[in-house]
């Protein structure tokens, strides 16, 4: 290794984009996807966009578009988080710059990991498991262990390689759930109150709680009077003559999210 200097690093190639786009059920996350597919397609034509699939609910996002639906599509569809860690292994492999990635969705994924730690450490599944506890059958097992393991697959083998990559840009999904009424007793997670403190509110993303912190931008889609905004809550990647790193700008259309994007962002 040796060090760069200010000018070999800011006269380097582009930075890779890293955006975690949350929001509600419903509010047009896939779709916004899609659409940052097709913009590729339009912008970099020998591009790949990657898409893993937790949700089972790409395809029908992508049937929408019609005849505009973007042909630069590898699709992995992740059942568990085997699945999961593969397609990003494969990925990191096959890609090359103007590549991207897009994951649906960061919950499902982090529960998979979790799925995988309760297998190995108890032989159920996190469901299983659950259900087991209400009857009364006890704590986690050996619960260093447990978390060693679902960290080491969510952190080490899925989140870190894409976070660590200077290449592949990447766009994750995440639900905003709905915020649980605070009964006092629960010590509030130190990367979600870090979170809540950074943007002025608390999106209950889904996912692990240390995800938010990892992005450099940070977009939530917001449903309101049959009209979708996109809130963007942190862009470190922002336009420096512009400084629209906390912008709000509206989304008119299932197709018109990455273009109003670009046109506001970039």
């Amino acid at each position: 290794m040796s060090p760069q200097t200010t000018s070999q690093l800011l006269s380097g190639p582009a930075l890779r984009e890293l955006i975690l786009l949350g929001g509600k059920d419903g509010v047009g996350k896939s779709s916004a996807i899609v659409s940052l597919a097709w913009y590729i397609e339009q912008t970099s034509p020998e591009a790949h966009f990657y898409i893993i699939d937790t949700e089972n609910k790409f395809r029908s996002a992508l049937r929408s578009f019609g005849a505009d639906a973007p042909k630069n599509i590898l699709y992995y569809k992740a059942t568990n988080m085997n699945e999961v860690t593969a397609a990003v292994a494969e990925v990191m492999t096959k890609h090359t710059l103007n590549d991207w990635l897009a994951v649906e969705s960061m919950g499902p994924v982090w529960d998979m990991a979790q799925d995988l730690a309760y297998q190995s450490i108890a032989g159920v599944t996190k469901a299983e498991y659950l259900e087991r506890k209400a009857k009364g059958k006890g704590p986690i097992p050996q619960p260093d262990d447990f978390w060693k393991i679902a960290k080491g697959a969510y952190d080490g083998a899925f989140l870190d390689p894409i976070r660590m990559s200077e290449t592949l840009n990447t766009v994750l999904s995440s639900v905003a759930k709905p915020i649980k009424a605070d009964t006092g007793f629960i010590k509030e997670n130190k990367d979600r109150k870090a979170f809540r403190v950074e943007v002025g509110m608390d999106a209950n993303l889904s996912g692990s709680p240390t995800m938010p912190s990892v992005v450099e931008t940070l977009c939530l889609l917001e449903l309101s009077g049959g009209a979708v905004t996109c809130r963007v809550l942190r862009d470190n990647l922002c336009d420096p003559n512009k400084d629209t790193s906390r912008i709000d700008f509206e989304v008119p259309d299932r197709k018109s999210w990455a273009p109003m994007f670009y046109s506001n962002c970039r």
